[in-house]
């Protein structure tokens, strides 16, 4: 008889081409997913699996029961959704957030998702956009809010929203609180991270126009950033509405400034596949919470 556990094990290996990964996202061990697969190879007498491969790799045999399999996953998941399974079921995602949706709205689509998934728990990750991509795409996360867009084949993607780029400096530092390029040769700018918007373009932008090279302290942290700023040891560069706390008790103030620079856009990715329907429900409540959101910060 047909074990269903063990097509969902077989179908995550051969998805993620990894035994290691499809036991990470089943929360499983390596060992237990070898033996699953070895088994139902033993009970249809197919190897399914080229073990000599790296990555692992389909056989014939392997990507028509990758077929069957799909199917009877998504069977099983119809299943649920009909008699309402999935609300009663405990279930863990493992969500990447970049730390600006932590600081602005990931309370508020917590609170929403367990309203609709009571039985959802959520595994947090917040680390930048490149790190999360590989994550996603190694099975190591089920879902990110992260800077996009990107196309990628098996992977679904959903514009949450756009954070215009603002200056930020602590009280009295720049002179009518309007920033200037000249000012900006005085001061270091404070931002993300070198391998994350907005370094880059900054960078060019500035070196276009004061031909020199642009002092530029980068950080994964909004709090160190933010604290820098409030130290008045640079101007700090970041999504509007990320420092709100520090502007409502006047810790930094907003700067006017003709430097513009394209918004940090925002969107929901997560693998197409069995299971997917959870997350595409997940994914449609953060666009909401997410389109609240803007109208509150903007």
């Amino acid at each position: 008889m047909i074990n269903i556990r063990s097509i969902e094990i077989f179908y995550w290996a051969a998805k993620l081409s990894s035994f290691s990964r499809a036991a990470d996202k089943l929360n499983t061990t390596q060992p237990t997913v070898s033996q699953r697969i070895s088994a139902l190879e033993a009970q249809y007498g197919r190897q399914f699996i080229n073990r000599a491969t790296k990555p692992i790799s389909l056989t014939l045999d392997g990507q028509a029961l990758l077929q069957h399999a799909e199917l009877i996953l998504r069977q099983v998941a119809n299943l649920d959704r009909d008699f309402d399974a999935s609300h009663r079921t405990r279930q863990t995602i493992r969500l990447g957030v970049s730390e600006t949706i932590v600081q602005t709205w990931l309370s508020r689509f917590l609170e929403a998702s367990h309203q609709r998934y009571p039985n959802i728990d959520f595994e947090i990750s917040v680390d930048i956009t490149s790190s999360m991509m590989a994550a996603l795409q190694d099975g190591e996360l089920d879902m990110a809010f992260m800077l996009g867009p990107a196309t990628i084949d098996g992977m679904a993607c959903h514009h949450l929203i756009n954070y215009p780029l603002r200056f930020y400096a602590a009280p009295g530092l720049i002179p009518n609180n309007t920033l200037t390029v000249d000012q900006l040769r005085r001061f270091p700018v404070l931002t993300y991270p070198r391998n994350a918007y907005p370094y880059t373009h900054l960078r060019d932008l500035l070196f276009k126009i004061t031909e020199q090279r642009p002092r530029i302290f980068t950080n994964a942290s909004l709090s160190t950033i933010e604290r820098m700023a409030i130290d008045r040891i640079g101007i700090a560069l970041v999504a509007q509405g990320a420092f709100s706390p520090s502007l409502e008790r006047k810790a930094l103030v907003a700067q006017d400034s003709d430097i513009e620079l394209p918004p940090l856009r925002f969107f929901a990715f997560y693998l197409l596949g069995v299971g997917a329907e959870v997350l595409e429900d997940l994914s449609a409540i953060a666009v909401k919470v997410a389109g609240n959101a803007a109208v509150s910060i903007f």
